[in-house]
């Protein structure tokens, strides 16, 4: 395909989600047929996108894209550029979007003849777009715009169900922390243009920007993208967003919204900002330690609620995404560029992964909540007897998040493992103690991470799906449809294929790291003996991560074998479980997401500050009761002590000045505008 035709495709991709979107609309009296219009179209665009981005990546390296809208609007340019690192994110968005579309064929039937379907359809198609969009800008203000597109379109989407009061208080945070993001990406935009005179992204140029205020810049959009990541403090608004949206929008605000605040980070970073200080990549290390640290350690502690609990797990692996690109950082400032080309990939490979494992999550809590109507896992159990086949997609997923191999989480967080141990040996030879000693901490803190992760889903899938049903939605449970099905598994194929064909995966980044820093990391000797292959014993003998999977894929073949020949040589007899001696099991007797999660909770009993409250409804004390009722909280510190303090700080001196300024007098309201008048007189005066 040549690159004419490429540019043609994305023209017509970009047709075909405003075709869903306008579709969707057309046919809102009939909501079957606007559903299948807006994800058919939304699937075609998302399948000629991802077919159109691994074309540009593979052949056409060294090609950007590049198309123009003639506009007469001062300083804002509908220019467009597809650049490799744009081509990536994209790749992200179309794959992501086309398997949720097959999946949303079948979800959004529990809002037939209850909501406006054909609304949604619209948004979800210009949601789509606005990312695409975004993803290949080649305006700052045109990024600008389409950001703000980006979140009022997500927002809208987010409070689909407004009717309740819980998805209002997620749409308030959200739109008021992803404003605020806005605010700082401004500021530092428009210092960049200040600076280089320039609004176009591929004319800026970084010799122009100051040091000191490249340092300016860099902490404005730390918090700027920050914020859309959910990175800590500026993660609140996350855990309520997430929980609350549809199940579909879900999955694509956590695996493609969530990237594109990297994207935004790292086309600042390589392609306006000059070299780095030092500190940049300590700060942004120490952020993502604490993001991973914090995030998972609320998802495993203080959640009964599978999309909450998913949801704090995407802070964590932001915060995982993060401690990359704060090596990377260092790496570049230090000069050290295998580190370099090693933490960059870590970065690019670990956001790929984590679209295609957390979409396939999200798509799996939305089946259990479609089925069974509830997120709640005190109140599910059994699953996988109801729904075995959704069970093995959502076991593959937890797999594949708790970085078991040969599942593509393990590879991506193996590699940051060794771009922290390889930084540490770095360092050692010119005795930079303290950031070697931070480094340690990193590495112990995210092997605490590791460990913890595996617990959350040991939770999540024991609760869920094994054990007895809690309650008569689970009791009567059954499989999904075939659409939500087929997404899934292409979900979980993506997850395996992406961990047993690293070396492919690999050099489809490297096409994206020879853009960035002119590097590739399969270049070096390092990534083919270590990367590709993992050491036994002594390190004399090696095994790949195809020799993993073919192995496990053997042995269970002759374990399936041997059970087969066993079985019918021998009678079988079936007894009920052992029960204690109790004369028959309940779903009590088992273990609840509270109960299981207490150590972890004793653990960091100083983080949650949990509450505990029982209250006897029967009986005469807490020893002699017949009834009770124990409810166990822990406290949002962050929001507790950070966010709380400061928003009644603004309250209180909102009311105070608030008597002063608005005196209801006409002459000092004049006063008020001869004031700014002259300020603006002098402003203009000096510029000049």
């Amino acid at each position: 395909m040549s690159a004419d035709y490429l540019t043609i495709s994305f023209i017509v991709c970009i047709i075909l989600y405003l075709t869903g979107a306008i579709s969707a609309l057309a046919t809102y009296s009939k909501p079957k047929v606007s559903n299948f219009l807006s994800n058919i179209f939304s699937f075609l665009a998302g399948s000629l996108l991802g077919i159109s981005v691994i074309i540009k990546l593979l052949f056409l390296k060294s090609y950007n894209i590049t198309f123009d809208f003639q506009n007469n609007i001062p300083f804002l340019n509908f220019n467009f550029k597809i650049d490799n690192l744009s081509a990536f994110f994209l790749l992200i968005t179309g794959v992501v979007s086309l398997i949720v579309s097959i999946y949303s064929f079948t979800y959004m039937k529990r809002f037939f003849f209850k909501k406006n379907v054909g609304i949604f359809g619209a948004l979800y198609n210009l949601f789509i777009l606005s990312m695409v969009l975004l993803a290949s800008s080649n305006n700052m203000l045109l990024f600008l715009v389409l950001w703000e597109l980006m979140s009022l379109l997500s927002y809208f989407l987010v409070i689909y169900e407004h009717e309740k009061d819980e998805v209002q208080k997620a749409g308030r945070t959200y739109i008021i922390m992803t404003y605020t993001g806005t605010a700082f990406i401004t500021a530092a935009f428009l210092l960049m243009a200040y600076f280089t005179k320039s609004f176009e992204l591929s004319a800026l140029s970084s010799e122009l920007i100051p040091k000191g205020y490249a340092d300016l810049i860099y902490v404005f959009l730390l918090l700027g993208f920050g914020t859309k990541a959910g990175i800590i403090p500026m993660h609140i608004w996350l855990p309520y967003a997430y929980t609350e949206a549809p199940g579909n929008v879900a999955a694509i605000m956590s695996a493609v919204m969530k990237k594109l605040s990297i994207y935004g980070m790292l086309r600042i970073i390589y392609f306006v900002l000059p070299e780095n200080a030092m500190w940049w990549g300590v700060l942004t290390l120490i952020i993502g330690t604490v993001s991973a640290v914090f995030g998972i350690a609320y998802s495993v502690a203080s959640t009964i609620n599978i999309k909450r609990l998913l949801s704090y797990s995407s802070i964590e692996n932001m915060g995982i995404i993060f401690c990359g690109m704060g090596v990377m950082l260092i790496a570049r400032a230090s000069g050290n560029s295998f580190l370099l080309s090693l933490a960059l990939t870590a970065v690019l490979l670990h956001t790929l992964n984590h679209a295609l494992f957390k979409s396939l999550l999200f798509m799996g809590a939305g089946a259990i909540q479609y089925i069974t109507g509830t997120r709640n896992m005190e109140k599910l159990g059994g699953l996988i007897k109801k729904m075995p086949y959704a069970a093995a997609f959502v076991f593959v997923g937890c797999l594949a998040i708790a970085a078991v191999p040969p599942f593509n989480g393990f590879a991506s967080e193996y590699i940051v493992f060794q771009s922290i141990i390889n930084s540490i040996v770095w360092f050692v030879p010119s005795r930079q103690f303290p950031i070697i000693i931070l480094f340690v901490i990193v590495a112990a803190c995210l092997a605490i991470t590791g460990a913890l992760v595996a617990f959350s889903y040991v939770k999540l899938f024991g609760i869920s799906f094994l054990g007895m049903p809690r309650s008569p939605e689970a009791e009567n449970a059954k499989e999904p449809e075939k659409p939500m099905l087929a997404a899934m598994a292409i979900s979980a194929l993506l997850c395996m294929v992406a961990g047993i064909c690293l070396k492919s995966v690999i050099k489809l980044i490297d096409n994206v790291s020879v853009e960035l820093i002119n590097i590739k990391l399969l270049a070096y000797d390092w990534s083919l003996s270590d990367f590709m292959h993992y050491p036994l014993g002594n390190g004399e003998l090696s095994v790949s991560t195809g020799q993993i999977a073919g192995l496990i894929a053997v042995l269970a073949l002759i374990v399936l074998a041997v059970v087969l020949m066993l079985r019918k040589r021998t009678t079988v007899q079936k007894y009920n479980t052992w029960d204690c001696g109790f004369t028959k099991l309940t779903p009590k007797m088992q273990y609840s997401a509270i109960g299981f999660s207490k150590s972890v909770r004793i653990v960091f009993r100083g983080l949650f500050k949990p509450n505990r409250d029982l209250v006897v409804t029967e009986g005469s004390g807490p020893y002699f009761m017949k009834k009770g009722n124990y409810v166990l909280s822990t406290e949002k510190v962050i929001e507790k002590y950070l966010y709380k303090p400061v928003i009644l700080a603004i309250l209180n001196f909102s009311r105070k000045t608030r008597y002063k300024i608005q005196t209801g007098s006409i002459h000092v309201y004049l006063m008020y505008f001869f004031c700014a008048l002259v300020l603006m007189l002098l402003y203009y005066s000096f510029a000049a």
